[in-house]
């Protein structure tokens, strides 16, 4: 740091001023603990793997419902992959420093924290969709710089000023459009971090004692800092502590399944129950015994993990499609449909909730209500190859065969070069439940044609491209295959249940 006498313009000629060199601490700090926080979920799995961003702190608005408010302020320190770090990273270089040099690094910090806070409970108040990143506090910067150039310009250095007011609006305006234009972006939260920014502006002020030329006097203070400090430092806190009991019921799960998959179903319930006995409040382990009583085909037993679920996460419309497709295996049409009606509710009419709802009518025999449903979804004449693939993915999840060949087909017709159906079609031929609808030659036409559709680069056509294999006896060639749906996707627990079976069937 240097000291240097320089003259302001307007200040009386003689007046010695002193300059120090200006540092954004407050920004260095953010951009620091993002790069760290990246590495750290990359040692864990990889930053764009869901339960690694869930375990880390991202939005989603069930976990935020049953307690997990410090999902509130880790949002804006977690990315998904290092393009998006890299462009977060780079706009909070390019405006923190800015906003800081007038506010100074205390309420900076305060600004950044409180509308990381607003992006994430807006995000999570109108979203149900896994998110992360610091996108809604640097709209925060933004709005916060919008107001500040119209109430305060006396206190933006000259060199800055075409920065705030309205110089910062095609940042705003350009960014908020391409958020609407894509697809995958968290819009309600960039809305969120703006709302707040400007809300926090129109109440706060810049220091009095910022930018006054020759002032000698006590630089402000910036003791609110421990405000923000604290904040961050508890959510990073109980972060951690959810972060060890996370990865322990994983690791639990992970075993359970694997038991599961060699048929060590006594065993696979103990570790499931030791998940749930370790995190009361985890939803993953009442899944999988879900899962396990139902392959058991002990159903009510079935029905009681899936409401479990539903209890935990009441704001996710997963369990209750379960719950439904459970019931209608059952021919409890009645209680399907009701599960099938919330999950609608909660997801704002999911084409996939509203398909069940609409098959559980027609399996009741309500045709006319049915026939509503489907056109709602799929329009009046429900003739595109989507409409198809979605009626025959749920005829084959009831194990409606027929009616799902059937649709699958007439896919085809419309587009014959569609990866999905031929795989879903493949999947079906080869693992029937029941042997009338078996086909594994049919199986090994549409396997081959999804993998060659996809250039091999789909780790789950592969697979599928295996079992068919299997299915047809051709063991040694199921493994072959499968060790390339392994290379693409090595940590695939199902993958790996799959070439122990097939490796099983070459060696005998």
């Amino acid at each position: 740091m240097s000291d240097q006498p320089i003259t302001f313009p307007g200040v009386p000629p003689g007046t010695l001023v002193v300059r120090r060199r200006f540092w954004p601490l407050a920004t260095f700090v953010l951009l620091t603990l993002n790069v760290i926080i990246f590495l750290l979920m990359t040692l864990a799995g990889g930053s764009q793997n869901p339960q690694v961003l869930l375990d880390f702190g991202a939005s989603y608005a069930p976990y935020l419902h049953r307690g997990e408010y410090w999902r509130l302020v880790m949002p804006m320190f977690l990315h998904i992959g290092w393009l998006h770090l890299a462009v977060n990273s780079y706009a909070l270089y390019l405006l923190g420093p800015i906003l800081e040099r007038v506010y100074g690094y205390g309420r900076f910090a305060g600004f950044y924290v409180a509308t990381g806070i607003g992006s994430s409970f807006l995000s999570m108040s109108l979203s149900h969709s896994v998110a992360a990143g610091a996108s809604g506090a640097i709209f925060g910067i933004a709005g916060a710089m919008l107001v500040t150039g119209y109430l305060h310009r006396n206190a933006i250095p000259p060199h800055w000023g075409r920065a705030f007011g309205r110089g910062i609006l095609p940042f705003i305006v350009v960014n908020l459009a391409f958020g609407f234009s894509v697809r995958g972006i968290d819009n309600w939260g960039h809305l969120g971090g703006l709302i707040s920014g400007i809300l926090l502006a129109l109440f706060i002020a810049p220091p009095s004692q910022a930018f006054v030329p020759g002032d000698a006097s006590e630089r402000p203070t910036q003791a609110i800092v421990v405000l923000p400090v604290a904040v961050v430092a508890l959510a990073l806190a109980m972060t951690l502590g959810h972060y060890r009991t996370a990865r322990a019921v994983t690791r639990l799960l992970e075993e359970g399944v694997r038991l599961r998959a060699a048929h060590q179903s006594d065993r696979a319930l103990e570790r499931f129950q030791q998940a749930a006995r370790r995190a009361p409040g985890d939803e993953r382990p009442h899944e999988q015994l879900g899962t396990l009583y139902l392959e058991q085909k002990q159903f009510d037993k079935a029905i009681q993990e899936y409401q479990e679920v539903a209890r935990r996460v009441p704001d996710d419309e997963r369990p209750h499609e379960q719950l439904g497709a459970l019931y209608l295996q059952q021919k409890q049409f009645d209680k399907a449909i009701q599960e099938y009606q919330e999950a609608v509710r909660l997801s704002h009419g999911s084409p996939g909730a509203q398909l069940g709802l609409g098959l559980a009518y027609r399996l009741k025999g309500d045709l006319p209500q049915a026939q509503r449903i489907f056109e709602a979804v799929l329009g009046k004449n429900p003739r595109t190859a989507e409409g198809q693939r979605l009626l025959a993915d749920l005829y084959a999840e009831q194990k409606l065969y027929p009616e799902a060949i059937q649709h699958y087909q007439q896919a085809l017709r419309l587009e014959p070069d569609d990866a999905i159906v031929h795989n879903n079609l493949a999947w079906l031929y080869a693992t029937s439940e029941d042997p009338k609808f078996r086909d594994a030659h049919a199986a090994l036409e549409h396997a081959r044609r999804a993998v060659e559709l996809t250039h091999w680069k789909e780790a789950g056509f592969i697979d599928t491209l295996a079992e068919a294999h299997y299915a047809s006896g051709s063991f040694q060639e199921a493994v072959r295959v499968q060790v390339k749906a392994l290379e693409l996707d090595p940590d695939n627990l199902e993958f790996q249940e799959h070439m122990a079976r097939y490796r099983k069937a070459a060696g005998a």
